[in-house]
């Protein structure tokens, strides 16, 4: 439909999903449906996202609807949205489990000079789980 090369990060997923054989505004309008609520996005919201022309960040429920009418995880249509509308760049850490993201959040609040002592806490925890795996380094 249109050139992707610089468009901000939604619209850019809207224009891919536009680019496939056979899909147009109202094909990816129809496939848009909010799984939770039901609610649908219009063809003049896709109109105007895939043109740049939304000034406000959509709703959660329209993400939800744009993720399934495009196909891509929820995650990744929330992730282009904040990066669009509020210039959040967000880190793969919302794919960590819990326990991880809270040691990564403690990190990130430690001082420089105390991280080589976390890190070689964690790595006797990791060559003691290799010990007792049987595992070797080769």
């Amino acid at each position: 439909m249109s050139d992707r090369k610089g468009a901000p990060a939604l619209t850019a997923l809207v224009l891919a999903a536009l680019d496939r054989p056979g899909m147009s505004l109202r094909r990816l309008a129809e496939a848009s449906v909010d799984p939770e609520t039901g609610d649908r996005i219009s063809q003049t919201w896709l109109h105007d996202i895939a043109h740049d022309q939304v000034r406000r960040a959509p709703e959660p429920k329209f993400l939800r609807a744009l993720a399934a009418g495009t196909g891509k995880p929820l995650v990744r249509v929330q992730q282009a949205a904040a990066s669009q509308f509020l210039g959040y760049t967000a880190t793969e850490l919302s794919d960590l489990p819990e326990d991880a993201r809270v040691i990564v959040g403690h990190l990130a609040g430690m001082d420089a000079s105390e991280l080589p002592q976390v890190r070689a806490v964690i790595e006797a925890l990791l060559a003691k789980t290799d010990e007792s795996s049987g595992k070797r380094d080769v």
